[in-house]
């Protein structure tokens, strides 16, 4: 019998070879959780993604350059292996480690959230009751993009959460992220614009806009909130 990661899985006539696409379908959150430590083994704190429960009920993938703020506190922190990521716990821990750095020179406050933090919560709550993931293609964090050392500018991490949970939607923020996709799949992405696309051998819608952290009213935000949801519920 034909075996995919240890898998055999029922078909029409006996049992059938579980492919790549099929696999996020039967792939358990213990599994998936497995998978991941494994690949994380070599980074200190790494953020792979935020998710608001189980990461493979997730339809659409929000993805950046990579996370502006490191935390003290690890992912796994805020990891359950039968619910998944707790968002809720994540966050509070998030508001309170931003309270608590020092602030920059000639600086009097700081915002409870960072500009793409901000914009990112007014996008999946206007996508309820659909859930988004929000990564990244590099799981170090660091103040700026530039500050990424090129041992931290691999993708495999972000690979292996395209591949394993499929979205039915990408939204890309930023022109760096826009590029990484036209290269690494071989497509051609028009700004703005939804199109779809070859993604890992899966039909995948792809939207590409500005970066969230300038430019951004929560209007925006929210009304690319409800065109993401109305496009996976319509």
């Amino acid at each position: 019998m034909d075996l995919f990661f240890g898998f055999r899985v029922p078909g029409a006539s006996g049992m059938t070879t579980l492919t790549s696409e099929m696999y996020s379908r039967y792939m358990t959150l213990l599994e998936f959780e497995g998978h991941l430590r494994r690949k994380l083994e070599k980074y200190d704190r790494p953020r792979p993604f935020i998710s608001d429960g189980n990461p493979l009920e997730c339809r659409v993938f929000i993805v950046g350059i990579n996370a502006a703020t490191e935390m003290r506190q690890d992912f796994w922190n805020f990891w359950h292996r039968t619910s998944g990521f707790d968002k809720e716990k994540w966050l509070e821990a998030y508001v309170l480690e931003r309270k608590e750095k020092p602030l920059k020179p000639n600086r009097t406050r700081r915002n409870r959230l960072s500009s793409t933090r901000q914009r990112i919560e007014w996008i999946t709550e206007s996508m309820k009751p659909v859930k988004a993931l929000e990564t990244n293609l590099f799981v170090k964090a660091t103040p700026t993009a530039d500050e990424l050392d090129l041992e931290d500018r691999k993708s495999y991490i972000f690979e292996f959460l395209l591949d394993t949970i499929r979205p039915e939607i990408i939204f890309i923020h930023g022109n760096e992220v826009r590029e990484y996709f036209e290269e690494f799949y071989n497509i051609a992405i028009t700004k703005n614009k939804m199109g779809s696309f070859n993604i890992m051998g899966t039909k995948t819608n792809v939207l590409a806009m500005d970066h969230l952290s300038r430019g951004w009213s929560k209007k925006k935000s929210t009304d690319l909130g409800k065109t993401l949801r109305d496009q996976i519920i319509r």
